[in-house]
């Protein structure tokens, strides 16, 4: 199987979470926090897991993915997932 890069994760991961909260990808950045810098709550961040686990065809640990706290620990998260 192919990897893929932590590039690539990354872009896809802030598009993704741009495009569900209305926002731009240059506008984010990987340190942002969930909640505080982005406003992201439970509902929001089921609906980015879900994007990105149809993008990647994986499986995220939903219950972990709930409980962080930035953008970095989704990336770190799905490269683990995806790179396995």
């Amino acid at each position: 199987m192919e990897t893929i890069t932590r590039k690539k994760i990354e872009q896809s991961c802030l598009q993704t979470i741009a495009g569900e909260m209305g926002l731009k990808s240059n506008d984010l950045n990987t340190e942002m926090n969930l909640r505080d810098d982005l406003d992201i709550v439970s509902l929001d961040a089921m609906n980015i897991i879900m994007a990105l686990e149809d993008e990647f065809k994986i499986e995220a640990d939903i219950e972990t993915v709930l409980e962080m706290q930035k953008v970095s620990d989704i990336i770190d998260h799905l490269e683990i997932r995806i790179n396995s």
